[in-house]
């Protein structure tokens, strides 16, 4: 389990994290190169481009939030981060409650932005 304060100290995560990305963006930008009408202008320029960013996972129960790490030849699972239960019940009811790996909400954003002094 990741704490908000691991998060905080780890300089590589700080530097490549991206708020606004999501797993079908990482999946543009970082794995499909040549179709660029997906991604328009921003997309994966070498092997060494990554992002780490924030992921609900409902595959199994219960749901989780996810730090993964992308770049063009890998993503990586960083672990799982610890978030208030309520939040995280707010986050699956956002997505319907259905299967799935999704991008966070603006809520989730704003929280993990104070936890971590991004504002």
């Amino acid at each position: 389990m990741l704490s908000m304060e691991n998060i905080r100290e780890n300089a590589e995560i700080i530097e490549c994290l991206n708020l606004d990305m999501t797993p079908e963006k990482a999946v543009a930008i970082y794995l499909e190169w040549g179709a660029f009408w997906a991604h328009g202008r921003d997309f994966a320029r070498s092997v060494s481009d990554v992002s780490c960013f924030f992921t609900l996972d409902t595959w199994k129960t219960p749901a989780k939030i996810v730090l993964v790490r992308q770049g063009t030849a890998e993503d990586e699972i960083m672990g799982e981060v610890d978030v208030p239960p309520e939040l995280l019940a707010r986050e699956v009811a956002f997505w319907g409650g259905r299967k799935g790996t999704y991008g966070i909400s603006e809520e989730l954003k704003d929280w993990i932005r104070d936890k971590l002094d991004l504002n």
